[in-house]
Order: C-alpha cells, then structure tokens, then sequence
C-alpha cells in the first residue's frame, strides 16, 4: 500500500492558474482561503492516479487537511474509505468529540470522522458503500447512492437511501429500526429514540442509532459468535440477530465502509 500522508504528489506539483501550493500537514497556515490538497480521494482518481494507499485530502476548504485511505480500484475507484474494522485493535467506543474529530490509523482501523463526513458529502450527490465480510470468508456489500451526513449543528443526521447490493438494506429496516434520518449518538451524547435510555451507551458503540439498531458496524470487535448483549459488530439482513437454539449473535470479520461523489464512474 502507497502512503503519501505527509508528502506531496508529484502530479499536483503542476496545478492550474492560479498556481496552489501542495504543502505537507505540519506547515499548513492556520486560515485557509484555497485549497491546498484534492478535496477527496475522487479528485486524486481523476488526477489519473489509480493506486490504493494513503493521501492527503481536504475535504473543508477551511479546515486543515487529514491523511485518508483512497480505494483506486473498487468499482471503478475514487473511493474515500471513512471506517475500516479488520482485527479488533481500535476501540470504538468512544466520546463525541473523538467521533467528530477521527480516530484510528488510516492503514489498519479507523474513523475518518463524523465533520469529514459532513465536509465530504456536504455538496452534490455522494454514494456509501458498505463491505461486509464473515468468518467464512464469504463477503457482500451494501450500497446507498444517496449518501449524506449533516453538520455537527444537526447531530450529524444520516441520510442513506437508494439501496442496492446482496447484503440487505440493514439501514431502513422496519420503522422502529430505522437508521436512515437518525442523529448521531455517543456514550456521552445520547441523540437516539430510545426513551428508556442511552443506545450508544448500552452497545459500546457511536452510531446513527434509532430506538435502538438493525446494524451497527462500530460495535465491538468479536471472532465469530458471542454470547450476552448484541454490541459486535452487526448487519442485522445477512445474519439474524440472535440464534434462537443456541442464543448466540455473530459478529462480522472485516467492515468497510467508503464514500465517493455519484460522477466518478466513467470519469476517465
């Protein structure tokens, strides 16, 4: 895998009149009145980079530029990668602030961050692509090709309509299970419809949760099956929610979830 976090890449040492500086992280000023780095990881595609690896985007023409794992190569590529689970190494059980700001490492679990995505999809028609892959080996996906999350003012609220895929559309389950239009909830913020108390809370877990969930891929990391309350790692329309001979719940192996702009498709 390609990392070119801190480094500037060569194709864009040529930009377009007026000229923008390509500048590493750490000497980034602190107002910001042009785009120094590609906005996400479809404007590196369109470059005719073709690559997965690490880069530098700024999705917030006023805000610093962060490292993100592109995905050049998945159904046609251009793809921004905002969560990755793969071994249990990163906690997702985590405050607010964390959720907003990121967390993780780009090359193995992470969280891109809840104002990332509002920058990313903030404008124009955005796709979430969601990979799901079980014990054994088998993989599916789900993909939403109307994909938007709101500002912090807004709770974050999900917006994810449009489903195709062979997963199920764990996100618009039923009416009490709903993740589609819900507000983002953490343990320390409890934004959810669940009267009683706090889903974020009881699951372990930040997540667009309803009254309380269908799926919920920031849950805690299992190997397989597990026992107890239903906090793993979960898409409740590949595997039911609860074995009803053995009471055990599954938990996936691999999850990732990544964004890109509708018109990357055919953009070459």
């Amino acid at each position: 895998m390609l990392l070119h976090g801190l480094i500037p890449l060569p194709l864009l040492l040529s930009p377009p009149t007026p000229p923008l500086s390509i500048v590493p992280l750490s000497s980034s000023p602190l107002s910001f009145s042009v785009r120094l780095h590609p906005r996400d990881c479809a404007d590196i595609y369109r470059l005719g980079i073709s690559e997965n690896g690490i880069y530098t985007i700024q999705p917030d023409l006023h805000s610093p530029a962060l490292e993100a794992k592109c995905d050049m190569e998945a159904a046609g590529g251009g793809w921004t990668v905002i969560q990755n689970r793969q071994d249990g190494s990163v906690d997702f059980n985590r405050t607010w602030q964390e959720y907003r700001d990121g967390f993780g490492n780009m090359q193995a679990e992470h969280w891109l961050g809840n104002a990332a995505l509002h920058a990313l999809t903030s404008t124009g028609q955005h796709q979430l692509c969601i990979e799901l892959e079980d014990w054994h080996q088998q993989k599916r996906q789900a993909t939403y090709n109307n994909f938007k999350v709101a500002s912090e003012a807004q709770r974050f609220r999900l917006t994810a309509r449009e489903y195709s895929g062979d997963a199920g559309n764990a996100l618009s389950y039923s009416k009490r299970y709903n993740h589609d239009g819900r507000f983002f909830s953490t343990s320390d913020q409890d934004h959810d419809r669940y009267t009683s108390g706090n889903c974020a809370q009881y699951y372990g877990a930040g997540w667009w949760f309803d009254a309380c969930l269908a799926a919920n891929l920031n849950g805690r990391y299992y190997r397989g099956r597990y026992s107890g309350v239903t906090n793993g790692i979960y898409w409740g329309t590949w595997y039911i929610l609860t074995d009803g001979r053995t009471g055990e719940r599954y938990s996936f192996k691999r999850v990732e979830m990544k964004t890109r702009p509708k018109n990357v498709i055919g953009a070459r």
